[in-house]
């Protein structure tokens, strides 16, 4: 069932997106799409390269204080994720890349986001005296193969 549901959203999608390119086409003429549809890919190529400068920069301020840069990664993977929408072409992508940049959207994912990393982080780790262990049965051994002179090839 979640198969057939997402091949419908793709198609839907796909339907759509080539429904609006038709659509704008028609009104502003073939040239005037094109040049729409480089122009928000070169956006969409300057917002990822830009922002990932700008993260890199950030994550190392950050970590040089002794913060754990975490809301300055989420946006910047908002912001990644907005510029390859961007970059592909289509008017629909574009749409939803620019409701990624709206203040309201960006920060209803981060919450979202942030309630699934803090859940792993709860679930999967434990604190102890030395720090954060993983919770899981770990057993120590120490093995040595006897090897049978007598059932070896000579």
């Amino acid at each position: 069932m979640p198969l057939i549901l997402f091949l419908l959203l793709a198609f839907l999608f796909i339907y759509i997106e080539l429904s609006l390119l038709v659509w704008i086409g028609s009104t502003i003429g073939i040239l005037g799409l094109i040049i729409l549809l480089i122009l928000s890919s070169v956006f969409g190529l300057l917002m990822i390269r830009a922002r990932g400068w700008y993260t890199l920069l950030n994550v190392q301020k950050q970590l040089s204080r002794g913060e754990i840069p975490t809301r300055s990664l989420l946006k910047s993977g908002i912001w990644i994720v907005a510029g390859i929408l961007f970059f592909i072409p289509g008017f629909l992508t574009d749409l939803l890349g620019l409701a990624l940049l709206m203040p309201m959207t960006s920060l209803w994912i981060e919450s979202l986001i942030a309630k699934k990393i803090q859940f792993f982080h709860t679930r999967f780790f434990r604190k102890t005296q030395q720090g954060f262990q993983q919770d899981s049965e770990i057993f120590e051994a120490e093995y040595e193969k006897q090897v049978d002179e007598d059932k070896r090839i000579k």
